[in-house]
């Protein structure tokens, strides 16, 4: 069997979740929970009196959701579970990475491709079993991208990267990190994505948006959420096409986190199937039918081992010694493995 798939890159970053009694959603099993600090959902736009804009307790208001994320104390809780208005009240939590009309569109051809661009333009299995070479050859649209922006939601982008060609910025970052990528997955990704040597949508803007830093074990759901309503507003003011790689995912199903991601798309949203070698439907967002669950290949066409699988995945794509870029330096290069490696149809 022979897998192929096009134009956006995605990786899974596993969040776990928390949960308490009553109103306390069991979201999803758990590594740690962030003490006090509460994400809540409402019925309605009635809300208690200190749920205000003036709170500074008070992280973050979305609109994507009807809801809140802050710090909340006991007492404010237990109010907040005795209000008819309260709908759930889900417990924040830290999370764990898993790595592993537009111009004419004339075909080009790269004679010094990956592995993984070969076999997207391909129509038969590649015969050639090197991953690390770098002689394959890659058939692609030239203007791919063009007018379209690309919001890379992961651990930032290198954005002064000469494979960009100067088509990344910055976009903002929540959680209160760095404003560069101190990991390199959000960088790989979105070399995968747009990079003019190792990507496909070769004329898209990159626009990094950060939610995790340095450790990928630390990433917020609050903050990922508020890094969706970022994006949200900055597409409605656009007059491009917009793609969103949503590097985030939740280690079981999570209905907040599903609920943000369906408020941004409503359907057809790209997203990886993980690397816990394990059914797809147990996590969200790649358990919902308006998303694209994508699992990852190897260069023999065969499904990579840690990817996860099942009757939720929809594509196959390249994911296993994937080179991109770096954060090392303006021209660095990284080797890496996963669905976070994976293309999708977008």
């Amino acid at each position: 069997m022979h897998f192929s798939a096009t134009f956006l890159v995605t990786a899974f970053l596993v969040l776990q979740v928390f949960a308490g009694s009553s109103l306390l959603v069991n979201d999803a099993k758990s590594l740690s929970e962030i003490k006090d600090e509460y994400i809540v959902t409402f019925k309605s736009n009635n809300r208690p009196s200190f749920i205000t804009h003036n709170n500074t307790d008070v992280i973050y208001h979305y609109n994507i959701i009807n809801g809140v994320a802050g710090k909340f104390t006991a007492k404010q809780i237990k109010e907040l579970q005795a209000s008819p208005d309260v709908e759930r009240i889900y417990e924040d939590h830290d999370g764990i990475a898993t790595i592993n009309s537009a111009p004419s569109n004339d075909t080009s051809i790269q004679r010094n491709a990956t592995w993984g661009l070969a076999c997207l333009s391909s129509k038969t299995p590649l015969t050639y079993k090197n991953v690390i070479a770098t002689n394959f050859t890659f058939y692609y649209y030239a203007l791919a991208g063009y007018k379209v922006d690309i919001y890379v939601v992961d651990s930032g982008i290198n954005i002064n990267h000469t494979d960009f060609d100067g088509r990344a910025r910055w976009g903002k970052t929540f959680g209160g990190y760095p404003d560069i990528d101190d990991h390199g997955h959000g960088t790989h990704c979105a070399g995968l994505a747009a990079g003019k040597t190792y990507g496909v949508a070769r004329k898209a803007e990159i626009i990094a948006v950060k939610t995790g830093g340095c450790d990928l074990k630390k990433v917020k759901i609050s903050d990922t959420i508020s890094g969706l309503e970022w994006v949200h507003e900055q597409i409605k003011a656009s007059s491009h096409h917009s793609v969103v790689l949503l590097n985030i995912g939740v280690n079981g199903t999570s209905q907040v986190y599903d609920d943000a991601v369906i408020s941004l798309t409503n359907d057809d949203i790209p997203v990886a199937a993980g690397n816990m070698a394990k059914p797809a439907s147990y996590f969200s967002p790649g358990h919902l039918p308006s998303t694209i669950t994508v699992a990852s290949s190897t260069i023999s066409d065969q499904e990579a081992s840690s990817s996860n699988f099942g009757d939720a995945i929809d594509i196959f794509a390249p994911g296993q010694d994937i080179v991109s870029t770096g954060i090392g330096s303006t021209t660095a290069t990284k080797v890496d493995s996963g669905t976070s490696m994976v293309f999708t149809t977008f």
